[in-house]
């Protein structure tokens, strides 16, 4: 082991079984680490909880099979408890032959970084030596990444938002990725997660094809008579309105990146087509005689489980191993509620500039109500919230509980005390330019009035329910419906 990597830091070794433990502790001595032992993770977890940093861990998972059996749902729990007290730390797994390859996996989705093999008689110290070094410089490489996450310029090179767990781990990963200039990449995640922002990323930061065409293919959209003509092109003649030959998706992004978004609903009859260009970079025109040679990275995704489709006899399962050379997986918003302020703020500037409105604060509790809320259209959802508020605000210098759609508050119970705006005729007038240029409709312009009017209303009169809605117009059971939809 390099004498640098051992001064890095501190190898910690997690096994329940003192002997064993005592062994595999003298032997990683005696390779030259400074390594603590402890019996359970939860020790571990204590330790890596602003305690000293521990680049490695080595999780033993070897010892009574029966015993072992039992414990490996209750050990990937504890694995990502240990990824989450220590994100930049390497968890190795120490196993023999007798662990499943399929829990194996499902370890490293919850945050395992390489695997060691057991023997009687320990473990080879070449071998020991070869996974700590890769571990220990996966840990430096980390460490830079979660740098330039929480200083912001990973976000400025990228265009990307997050500093949970989560999302460190996810670009640390694009970024090797990105390294890997012609291996395709499979990208799992729900819809509005951001998926081809980071198959961009990917792009951006490839250093053979950034200065290439990036382009993006929705499969879902492509179905049809013309569609293998738009993915690979066609002959002049080819078919009757063919008067002129076209290079299709990929011939035109020769030597960049095409991204199949959705490639779940691709068309069985074109799989094989692309299954040819993932192993011989040859693309065969509609009519045409012969085959283009093409040089382009393939980047897929999909919010659907390709292996539950190769099992429905949906999808190919040689095209789905072409495709899965390297799979990332993007969370929802829901598992990383920490980066919600720091999206607000992106996207509350991002509309103030394009709306031209001064908004220079946001209110502590529309961060409140926002990381509380289930938002099942992930960012998506969160940044079209953000962009109504804005685009129908018509005053005031801070983004408040008011702004928010009438239905997001009503989910939460929100008692609005915001007094309604005066409707003059430039109120009107700008309620129409925003209405005619497509950034609110007129039910949602209608929406947030009432909103606001029954509020003001609520506020200013200290009268029962039936009062009011005399006043108002409007009878007991619509106004109660009304109070109950705005949750006033």
């Amino acid at each position: 082991m390099h004498p640098s990597h051992v001064a890095a830091g501190r190898l910690l070794l997690v096994h329940f079984n003192a002997p064993v433990r005592r062994n595999l502790c003298g032997q990683l001595a005696g390779v030259g680490c400074n390594v603590r032992g402890v019996e359970t993770i939860d020790e571990g977890i204590d330790l890596l909880t602003g305690g000293p940093v521990f680049p490695v861990v080595l999780v033993v998972a070897c010892g009574d099979a029966s015993r072992m059996r039992s414990a490996y749902d209750e050990l990937v729990e504890g694995i990502a408890s240990l990824q989450s007290a220590s994100a930049t730390s390497q968890i190795l797994l120490v196993c023999d032959s007798r662990v499943d390859i399929a829990w194996c996996c499902h370890a490293i989705n919850n945050g395992v970084a390489g695997f060691i093999e057991y023997e009687n008689d320990g473990i080879p110290t070449e071998r020991l030596q070869s996974r700590l070094d890769h571990a220990l410089a996966r840990y430096e490489r980390a460490v830079a990444d979660a740098r330039q996450i929480h200083d912001g310029s990973l976000a400025e090179r990228t265009g990307i938002i997050g500093v949970s767990h989560g999302m460190a781990r996810i670009l640390s990963q694009s970024a090797r990725a990105a390294e890997v200039s012609d291996a395709p990449v499979l990208i799992y995640g729900e819809s509005g997660t951001g998926k081809q922002l980071l198959a961009e990323m990917i792009h951006r930061l490839d250093g053979k094809r950034a200065q290439k065409p990036f382009l993006s293919v929705n499969c879902a959209a492509i179905t049809g008579s013309l569609a293998e003509s738009a993915l690979f092109g066609h002959v002049k003649g080819a078919y009757t309105g063919a008067t002129e030959a076209r290079a299709g998706y990929f011939r035109a992004a020769d030597g960049g990146t095409v991204f199949l978004d959705e490639v779940g609903e691709l068309c069985p009859t074109l799989q094989p087509k692309l299954l040819r260009i993932l192993q011989e970079g040859m693309v065969m025109p509609v009519g045409s005689d012969r085959e283009h040679a093409v040089d382009v990275r393939v980047i897929a995704a999909s919010n659907r489980r390709i292996p539950a489709l190769v099992e429905a006899g949906d999808f190919r399962l040689d095209l789905y191993q072409r495709l899965n050379v390297i799979s990332l997986e993007l969370p929802p918003l829901h598992e990383r509620r920490e980066d919600i302020p720091l999206l607000i703020d992106f996207f509350v500037k991002k509309y103030a500039n394009l709306y031209n409105k001064p908004i220079g604060r946001v209110d502590r509790r529309v961060y409140e109500l926002l990381v509380d809320t289930s938002l099942e259209g992930n960012v998506r959802e969160l940044e079209n919230t953000i962009r109504r508020a804005l685009a129908i605000k018509d005053h005031g210098d801070e983004l408040t509980l008011a702004d928010l759609p009438a239905s997001l508050l009503a989910r939460h119970g929100q008692n609005l005390v915001e007094q309604a705006p005066i409707i003059d005729r430039e109120s009107i007038k700008n309620a129409c330019q925003l209405i005619t240029s497509g950034r609110i409709t007129l039910p949602e312009f209608i929406e947030q009035c009432e909103r606001l009017v029954l509020a003001h209303a609520m506020k200013t009169n200290e009268i029962d329910h039936n009062d009011l809605s005399r006043q108002l117009g409007l009878s007991t059971r619509t106004l109660y419906n009304k109070r109950r939809k705005y949750g006033l």
